[in-house]
């Protein structure tokens, strides 16, 4: 009995080895694994309206700031008011990088034969809901002291708004409101 174990034994390590034997000299099956590279993102995507050569969508590396937005638009047009604008704030994926134009405002001379008027630059038209004081932004349509007072409360517990359509967040601010106010507004994170 004990030959037929030791036999047995024999034959199984035997089969063991051939097969071992068998799947080392076989050649491969199936294709090779190959690994790519992550695709590098495409980069922030922003809108160039107003005074500027080429108004358009662009892309731009992470890391760009507003002057670099401006520079790919061509440049400000000659009426541009870049007062209004931080060249140097970094860029956001989505931002709409509005750029406004310079309001002349007459102004009378002293000299009374002639009766002449001398243009004279005035601030920005816009008010920056992100720093408007109270009366400021009860100077625009449709916002009275209590909207402005709820903008303001909105503003110091959240943060500033981004776009327009973050003033929807604030409790009675309706679409209609935000047609009224959009010529006058801007949303710059810095004063």
């Amino acid at each position: 009995m004990k030959t037929v174990g030791v036999l047995f034994l024999g034959v199984l390590f035997g089969l063991l080895a051939a097969g071992v034997l068998l799947l080392i000299l076989s050649s491969p099956r199936g294709q090779p694994v190959t690994l790519v590279s992550p695709p590098t993102p495409p980069g922030l995507v922003v809108y160039v309206s107003g005074a500027v050569q080429q108004s358009g969508v662009y892309t731009l590396p992470y890391g760009s700031r507003v002057r670099d937005a401006l520079q790919v638009a061509g440049g400000p047009n000659p009426e541009a008011y870049l007062g209004s604008l931080n060249l140097a704030a970094p860029l956001r994926d989505g931002q709409h990088i509005f750029v406004p134009v310079t309001f002349d405002t007459p102004t009378p001379t002293p000299e009374k034969p002639i009766a002449t008027f001398t243009p004279t630059p005035t601030k920005s038209p816009f008010i920056n809901i992100n720093y408007a004081t109270q009366e400021e932004l009860e100077s625009l349509p449709g916002i009275g002291e209590v909207l402005a007072k709820r903008i303001i409360a909105y503003r110091t517990r959240h943060g500033f708004f981004n776009s327009l359509q973050d003033l929807l967040k604030v409790y009675g601010i309706k679409p209609k409101t935000l047609q009224l106010i959009e010529p006058y507004v801007t949303f710059e994170s810095t004063p």
